[in-house]
């Protein structure tokens, strides 16, 4: 069975052009929809070719969003987002800013989309998270609702965010689990990332997706315990449900499951592991989503 996730595509249609008649095809698509098809065009003379119809929005229309505009939501966890409102404090006094764009394709359907970060102040509480936006057929904008970055006080810091062919490069650094503790909250972990992230379609879910090795999870993958381990047989998948697709589908790796993390709860019972393959190790990670259920140890 092919495992693959499926990649956004677009369709085109072409002109023929013959030597004493041209005629010519043309497709549209209702809003929110691909181009599924072509209708009969009118005849034209060889001399008078019918001009082409544009057929959506621009490639880079999304910048003309202002990012302040748009319907933002709050990521609390995997089970629970709020809607904000950047004008004012939030029902617990919490307020919200944004920070600058940065654009790149990140679905493969031609248009660019945005990765913005938004930052919640609670008291001396302070978290940012990184979302990416994609651009809609209609000109406007949906958020990717999983952070593909995080920066918090006693936490991760994201140290940049980047535009890359085919997404967004996110360097980070992460904070480990007992190694870190002495550090000081002003100080990010010692745990250095850098990530490459991109976003397909895993069933109905929006995933996002390791773009060095599209079988991995794009976001946030946490540092693990430094403890050794055998090689299992491992299902897993891009995106946080037993109904996603897997990407990796009974292979025989090397596991680690990740440490908690702000950006995993909620997500029950689905975990982060950590896999690389026989005669690799664990700096050439990669994580999937996966559950207790999905792996065999015999």
């Amino acid at each position: 069975m092919d495992r693959t996730l499926p990649r956004f595509t677009r369709l085109a249609c072409g002109v023929a052009l013959a030597a004493l008649l041209a005629g010519c095809t043309s497709g549209t698509a209702e809003s929110g929809s691909q181009p599924g098809g072509a209708e009969p065009g009118g005849a034209a003379t060889a001399t008078s070719a019918a001009a082409p119809t544009p057929s959506g929005p621009a490639t880079d229309a999304i910048r003309a969003l202002d990012p302040k505009s748009l319907d933002w939501r709050w990521f609390e966890d995997h089970s629970r987002s709020i809607k904000v409102d950047l004008t004012k404090p939030d029902k617990h006094g919490r307020t919200y800013s944004l920070g600058k764009p940065v654009y790149s394709d990140a679905d493969g359907d031609g248009l660019e989309d945005m990765a913005v970060p938004i930052a919640q102040l609670d008291g001396n509480g302070y978290r940012q998270h990184w979302h990416i936006w994609l651009a809609t057929a209609t000109g406007g904008a949906d958020q990717v609702m999983i952070p593909i970055g995080l920066t918090a006080r006693c936490g991760d810091a994201t140290t940049k965010v980047t535009a890359v062919k085919g997404g967004f490069q996110v360097k980070e650094r992460l904070r480990e689990p007992i190694i870190d503790d002495y550090l000081p909250c002003s100080s990010p972990g010692t745990f250095t990332s850098t990530r490459q992230v991109g976003v397909e379609r895993a069933g109905d879910t929006v995933a996002l997706v390791n773009l060095k090795d599209r079988r991995g999870y794009g976001g946030v993958c946490p540092t693990v315990p430094r403890t050794e381990t055998g090689r299992v047989k491992v299902w897993g998948a891009v995106a946080p449900t037993n109904a996603a697709p897997l990407t990796i589908d009974g292979e025989r790796m090397y596991l680690i499951w990740a440490h908690a993390h702000p950006l995993t709860n909620g997500a029950e019972p689905m975990k982060l592991a950590v896999v690389w393959p026989a005669g690799g190790n664990s700096s050439k990670r990669l994580c999937v989503w996966t559950d207790p259920g999905r792996y065999e140890s015999s």
